[in-house]
């Protein structure tokens, strides 16, 4: 039988419940989401259903704003997308004609072949009555912003229009027996993939998670596109906070904001790409955070935009390089890039040279190899890059190929100061409170004013003077204190954390970090407050890094005289003790002793090579064992911990591991780890009895 159909008698003859399960969708059993109101089917998406004013089925569509309305709109947006298998655009027809077509079939089929379902009754709804997201059904409008606030973000933040709706409470509720009802609230970054929501990011004090069955691997968060102006820029970075830092720290952007929840995968390159097309944004900006994952990210997404012309990817990831290849039918991008690189790897030579000696052994040439950025071609137009997985060199990299190579769209790099924005954030909120608090006085590092201090600066932008009272509370502690003034460009890769990891790893404490005004644009500079004890052990490679950086050109160390000349001489002293060795107190056992005596030499050997390696932490742990090792004839407890732990290492050092002074160590390790057993009492021993 033909129907003479029209779209109200479509409405009133077919029962979306029943279409939506001949065409695969299952209703969800146990839902009590609708609580009489609406169902849930499940099937290539998940779709809300109940009953519109008039009594007309509707449907929305749970992950997918644009995808509601009539049973008449699920047919159409379904016939459009080709969402299910048989529901396409028939040929010859326009989409309202299939649309029809397509009802008529349905109403066609045999009544044995037309589903029926046995509903319970559902109440019609009333007219604004809101429908969620299955990832959002327990959230509400953001009110609690106490996590926000926590981390730095301002009212006025929260409250940009770009993130309204975009940011919401979580409200979780915890029945344990026997206890009242405990409700906490998160705060939820709902994830959106070509405009649906797919998933949600939940954080909280001391808690971080998603909801059940969120799709990250796909998802993007995003804010809403600017009012009234065209985007110019996709700024992204890695966690919904850090962006949110970023648009508090750089308010002028005319920006779409997005993170990607911690991860950048293919899919979410491609989603980038999506929005900057539909969006016609012209430029993407990187945010990711300044560590060695943030800079692996801009490599990502570079090879992800690389134009036709030069076509990247990432063709290996290693624990300690990363592989890229270049196609360039055209080389003077590559070229450039090369240049750049090898501008960089000259820069690391001559660092090298002036830090550790002139490379002139096998093992500190492997060293500085394994520091620098090597290529090779392979092909006509094929050239791959082999980067160490380092800041510097991912960093060096990324903004050379940046601006030599071409993309689909404009690239920009950006880094934060510390490891990520919002760490930059509560950084110049920190100062901005100090400025408030002081005024116009001109403070130093110690909170104290100028007036404080009467005495002339030393060299430098420091108000550090000879005879200073804060460096005169530090001595009266055992304690030297100096400053460090670093410089570098915004337009470079940040220098600062790395320096910072170094200056801590050798043994130093940074009392204080604060920003220095400087006359060079685009400049930054930064001042440190150090401090260390002169008896420490690690004095030697405490003195040998302050050394270093007087000899660098962007650094300013302001030290008193006497302090640098007392801890030149104090590591000396400590260096040739350490090269003499602590003298061995002979035990009952002479295998062990004999053992503890190969153990001490071979120790010094390898503490020397582990500083040579920067492994300065490792060398000290070595050097503490051997001074105990000439105490005690057994290597026990911390103490074989601690060996333990330097083997490991060096089993990582492939300049080191066969060192002959490592397989001598590795030996007395062998003995020592055993008992060395008592010899009986002279009186046990000649009645020829055991001991016990």
């Amino acid at each position: 039988m033909e129907h003479e159909l029209t779209f109200q008698k479509i409405k009133e003859q077919v029962e979306l419940p029943e279409l939506l399960s001949h065409f695969g969708y299952n209703l969800r059993k146990g839902e009590h989401l609708g609580k009489g109101k609406w169902h849930v089917f499940e099937g290539d998406d998940t779709l809300v259903v109940f009953k519109g004013r008039g009594g007309d089925w509707m449907y929305f569509n749970a992950q997918d704003d644009r995808d509601k309305g009539s049973v008449i709109d699920w047919m159409k947006n379904r016939v459009s997308s080709d969402r299910i298998a048989g529901l396409a655009p028939l040929p010859g027809r326009n989409l309202w004609q299939s649309v029809n077509d397509h009802f008529r079939a349905y109403l066609n089929l045999p009544e044995a072949q037309r589903p029926r379902l046995d509903l319970p009754p559902i109440v019609e709804t009333a007219p604004g009555e809101k429908f969620h997201s299955i990832y959002t059904h327990h959230c509400r409008p953001l009110e609690n912003t106490a996590y926000l606030e926590g981390r730095g973000i301002t009212k006025s933040t929260i409250a940009n229009p770009q993130f309204a709706g975009r940011i919401l409470n979580q409200l979780y509720t915890v029945q344990k027996e026997g206890m009242p009802t405990k409700t906490y609230v998160n705060t939820a970054f709902p994830a959106y993939h070509e405009g649906r929501v797919v998933g949600l990011e939940l954080k909280g004090e001391g808690f971080k998670g998603q909801a059940p069955e969120s799709q990250f691997t796909r998802s993007l968060w995003l804010s809403k596109l600017p009012e009234g102006r065209p985007a110019a820029v996709l700024v992204v970075s890695e966690s919904a906070l850090d962006t949110l830092s970023y648009a508090q720290l750089h308010p002028g952007d005319n920006a779409l904001y997005a993170s990607t929840a911690g991860t950048l995968t293919q899919n979410k390159i491609f989603e980038l790409k999506r929005l900057l097309s539909e969006e016609h944004i012209p430029a993407i900006r990187a945010a990711f955070d300044n560590d060695t994952q943030g800079h692996h990210f801009d490599i990502r997404l570079l090879a992800g935009l690389a134009s036709e012309q030069n076509p990247m990817k990432v063709v290996r990831e290693h624990e300690h390089r990363l592989t890229v290849e270049i196609t360039a039918a055209h080389p003077a991008g590559v070229q450039a890039l090369s240049q750049h690189l090898k501008a960089y790897n000259d820069q690391v030579t001559r660092q090298y040279a002036q830090e550790n000696g002139e490379p002139d052994t096998p093992a500190s040439s492997q060293t500085l190899r394994d520091e620098l950025i090597h290529s090779n071609k392979l092909g006509a137009h094929t050239y791959q890059f082999h980067v160490p997985m380092s800041r510097e060199a991912l960093g060096t990299f990324n903004q050379a190929a940046s601006q030599a190579l071409a993309f689909e769209h404009r690239v920009e790099i950006v880094k934060s100061q510390g490891k990520d924005w919002n760490q930059d954030l509560k950084q110049d909120q920190l100062q901005r409170v100090v400025r408030r608090e002081l005024g116009g006085i001109d403070e130093d590092q110690y909170g104290f004013g100028q007036e404080h201090w009467d005495n002339a600066p030393i060299v430098g932008q420091g108000t550090i003077a000879q005879q200073h009272e804060a460096q005169a509370q530090a001595r009266a502690k055992g304690e030297r204190l100096l400053v460090v003034e670093f410089r570098e460009s915004r337009d470079a890769v940040a220098q600062l954390p790395q320096l910072r990891d170094n200056l801590e790893r050798v043994g130093l404490t940074i009392d204080h970090a604060i920003k220095l005004e400087t006359p060079v644009a685009r400049g930054i500079a930064t001042e440190l407050t150090l401090r260390y004890r002169p008896d420490s052990a690690q004095l030697p490679a405490i003195s040998a890094a302050l050394d270093a950086l007087a000899a660098n050109p962007r650094a300013t160390v302001i030290e008193p005289a006497p302090d640098a000349a007392e801890r030149r001489q104090l590591a000396a002293a400590q260096e040739q003790q350490r090269q003499a060795g602590p003298q061995l107190v002979p035990s009952d056992s002479q295998v062990h002793d004999q053992a503890r005596q190969s153990f001490i030499e071979a120790a010094g050997v390898v503490v020397k090579e582990l500083r040579g390696h920067a492994a300065n932490l490792e060398a000290a742990r070595l050097q503490e064992v051997s001074r105990q090792v000439a105490k005690k004839p057994e290597l026990a407890g911390l103490n074989q911990e601690n060996v333990t732990k330097v083997l490991a290492v060096i089993a990582g050092l492939d300049t080191l591991k066969d060192n002959p002074a490592v397989q001598q160590l590795r030996q007395a390790v062998h003995t020592l780890e055993r008992p060395a057993l008592t010899p009986a009492p002279p009186e046990i021993r000649q009645r020829g009895l055991r001991p016990g």
